[in-house]
């Protein structure tokens, strides 16, 4: 599968699925079907071999790469920094930045942007909670 579906929304939430994530090939993008404000999040893989389209990097949004299977390189800056299922990548605006598969298997992954320095809560400090 290589597009997000909508399977739920209401005026406070959204609810979609890609499917299994060690199946999913292709690129898919959340914000166009949940609506997100505040993140992007999308869904990437690469076949063996295969390498992202382009090198890029962002005027103000920092970037954190989540491998979830198969293995890679990620070039940062003209740094390569190898990747493997569970590697946790954090890239600040500025970089320039692309990702290359390796392996037999596809690498699939997660990428989660937003506003570099803008995050004032988190979960220890934003969450609440409730009785009952």
């Amino acid at each position: 599968m290589d597009t997000l579906s909508l399977q739920h929304q209401c005026a406070a939430y959204s609810v979609g699925s890609v499917g299994s994530l060690l199946q999913f090939s292709g690129k898919a993008f959340v914000k166009e079907v949940l609506g997100t404000t505040a993140v992007e999040v999308s869904f990437g893989s690469l076949l063996p071999g295969e390498s992202s389209p382009f090198s890029h990097h962002h005027r103000q949004n920092e970037e954190v790469y989540i491998v979830v299977s198969g293995t890679g390189t990620f070039h940062l800056d003209g740094e390569a920094v190898a990747l493997a299922s569970g590697s946790v990548v954090r890239v600040a605006p500025a970089v320039s930045r692309s990702l290359s598969a390796g392996g037999d298997c596809p690498m699939v992954y997660l990428c989660i942007q937003g506003k570099e320095g803008s995050l004032e809560q988190y979960t220890f400090t934003d969450g609440v909670v409730e009785q009952g």
